[in-house]
Order: C-alpha cells, then structure tokens, then sequence
C-alpha cells in the first residue's frame, strides 16, 4: 500500500484542483481548509493502524477501507464542518468523498497485500487491481529495510510530479 507521502500529496494535489477551492467566504483563504483539511482526510483511512496497535486484532484494510465507510464518514464531517464552517454541506460532503476515495483509490492499484474490503459489511472478500501501479511495501520488514528503496523513490517521483502538475497550473492561471 502507498505511504502516508503518495496519499498526503495526492490528497493535496486533488484539493487544488476540486471546486471547494473557489470558497468565498472567511474560510477560503485559511490554510487549513486548503492544505491540513486534504492531507488529514485523504491519509484517514489508514488511522485504523491505531486499534491495531492497542487491541492487537487486525483492522486494516477492513471497515475504514470500505465503499460504505467512505459515505458514512463524508457524510458526518461534511455534516459537522458545514455547522462549523457555515459553508454548503453538499460542497463539503463531495470534497470529503473524493479526497477519502482517492486513498482508497491508491490502495487499489498497489502490488502486494490482499488489498481491501471495499464492500465490507456487505462481503469480507478482499479486493485489489490485477494492475499494480504502486509497488509494495513490506512494513513487517522493520522501517529501515532496503527493500523499501524502490516505493520510496516511486512515491518520490510520483509526489514530485504532481506537485510540479500543480506549479505549472497554477502559474498558467496567474499569467493569463
């Protein structure tokens, strides 16, 4: 599965390039709407690792994986931060979606693993692309591995080339 890197930047990228960035009300010009908001959500469905470590049961790639779990949760912070932001829940909810399916979106395409419960509670099958595009990561071989040499830099490249995608863009639109 990618790490927190190709997640946190497409994420990110995905922001820039979403409508929610048109906000004209007071919270469209604060960086955590534009930069914290994206990155914390699309990396969110792997904060399962967290009841993983307490409880010792395995949790990830399960429920916060999931189609279902993906609606749900969109739903409930478009719903809190529409309260709190006073700014349109539809707009929020489909932002959160994209930006919480892009991950799982990543986890698809990536060699290695069972993949995910997309479907969960539906069916515990696990699912995954017969493509690989990400290469795998092997975390029960301890953080420093060599092995983790090639994702590493494949996710360098990637993140490096979508925030250039960005730059170019968003130069473009400034000199027109």
């Amino acid at each position: 599965m990618p790490s927190p890197l190709a997640h946190s930047v497409s994420g990110y990228v995905l922001a820039k390039f979403l409508p929610l960035d048109k906000i004209s009300s007071d919270i469209g010009n604060k960086w955590h709407v534009h930069i914290l908001y994206p990155i914390l959500v699309a990396v969110a469905a792997d904060l399962d690792f967290i009841p993983q470590i307490i409880t010792g049961v395995r949790f990830h790639r399960g429920l916060t994986h999931s189609l279902t779990f993906t609606l749900i949760c969109s739903a409930i912070i478009g719903l809190l931060l529409s309260y709190l932001w006073k700014f349109s829940y539809k707009q929020l909810f489909l932002f959160t979606l994209l930006l919480y399916s892009s991950h799982l979106c990543l986890d698809f395409f990536t060699n290695g693993g069972q993949g995910m419960q997309l479907f969960f509670p539906f069916t515990t099958s696990y699912f995954k692309s017969p493509v690989a595009i990400f290469p795998a990561i092997h975390h029960s071989r301890g953080l420093w591995d060599y092995s983790h040499l090639l994702p590493l830099v494949f996710e360098s490249t990637y993140s490096v080339l979508l925030l250039s995608v960005v730059a170019w863009y968003q130069g473009r639109r400034q000199s027109q």
